[in-house]
C-alpha cells in the first residue's frame, strides 16, 4: 500500500503565519491605511485590520476542520501553528503593560509548555506515519 505524503501541515503552518502577519502588520501601517490621502478614517482601517484577522483564522480553522488528512498530519499541523502563534506572542506582545502584562505573561508561560509538550510527542521515537 503506497503511502502518499499530505501537505495539510505545511498549508496549516502558512495559514498560522498569515494570520499572525494579519494582527503585526497593520499596527505597523494603520497610519498609513488611516492617513490623510487615504479614503478610509481609523474605523474603517480598524474594521480592514481585524476583517483580515478573522478571514485567515477561519480560513486556517476551516483547513482544519474540512481538509481531510491522516489523524497525525492534522495533529503536526496543528503542533506547527500553536508554535507560531506562541512564538509571535512571545516576540511581538508588549508585556510591560501594566494592566495586561502580568496576566499574557503567565498564559504565554503555560502556552509555551503546552508546545514543550506538544514536540515532545513529535519528537518521540515510538511515532508511526
Amino acid at each position: 500500500m503506497p503511502t502518499t505524503r499530505s501537505p495539510k501541515p505545511l498549508v496549516s503552518a502558512l495559514l498560522a503565519l498569515l494570520f499572525v502577519i494579519a494582527f503585526v502588520v497593520p499596527f505597523l501601517s494603520l497610519n498609513f491605511l488611516a492617513g490623510k490621502s487615504t479614503p478610509f478614517d481609523v474605523v474603517q482601517a480598524g474594521a480592514l485590520h481585524w476583517g483580515a484577522v478573522i478571514f485567515f483564522g477561519l480560513l486556517w480553522l476551516g483547513a482544519q476542520l474540512f481538509w481531510d488528512a491522516p489523524i497525525e498530519a492534522t495533529k503536526l499541523g496543528m503542533a506547527i501553528s500553536a508554535t507560531i502563534v506562541w512564538l509571535s506572542l512571545t516576540l511581538f506582545f508588549n508585556f510591560g503593560d501594566p494592566v495586561y502584562g502580568g496576566p499574557v505573561a503567565f498564559f504565554a508561560l503555560m502556552g509555551g509548555l503546552g508546545v514543550v509538550l506538544l514536540w515532545t510527542r513529535f519528537l518521540a521515537d515510538e511515532i508511526t506515519f
